[in-house]
């Protein structure tokens, strides 16, 4: 019961962590980190969302995230006119000084997910994702041993 438990548990961190990195290393979405409470309570800050690359049309009422400088925003479409999108924050009073032309348009939030964006920032210091990597390797040759040992006592024929 318990090592089956076990391998379950492992088995939805091996899924979880895979879907992960799909999303990230996927050229169709981008994962931002949800920097500031502009958006709160759709988007609550220290969270991720996860932007489709594919949609840059989007309706009114649709969040987008667009590029500004060198930062990536994300804000509600609350309009549209000839020269681009009129933006707002759901949190802010007032909609955003300057329309978003739709070559700045990055994608469309399809996905967030609350507090993550913390862990994400955590994890992304070399000393700590070396070191979780360096576990993540280690539990998965502990139980492939385990695995082996398993399997060796159940091949030995007694005479």
């Amino acid at each position: 019961m318990k090592k089956s438990r076990h391998r379950s548990m492992a088995m939805m961190w091996i899924i979880i962590l895979g879907l992960f990195a799909f999303l990230i290393f996927s050229k169709r979405f981008s994962v931002n980190v949800v920097l500031s409470g502009s958006m709160e309570p759709a988007l609550k800050t220290g969270g991720i969302v996860v932007a489709d690359k594919g949609k840059r049309e989007p309706d009114k009422g649709d969040v987008i995230t667009y590029q500004l400088g060198d930062m990536n925003i994300a804000h509600r479409v609350v309009g549209k006119s000839n020269s681009g999108y009129i933006t707002k924050g759901d949190a802010n009073d007032s909609k955003d000084p300057i329309l978003v032309e739709p070559e700045q348009i990055t994608g469309t939030v399809v996905l967030c997910i609350p507090f993550l964006g913390y862990a994400v920032a955590f994890i992304q210091q070399k000393a700590v994702f070396c070191l979780l990597a360096f576990m993540f390797i280690q539990e998965l040759i502990l139980l492939g041993i385990h695995w082996k040992g398993e399997h060796r006592k159940g091949c030995v024929r007694k005479i």
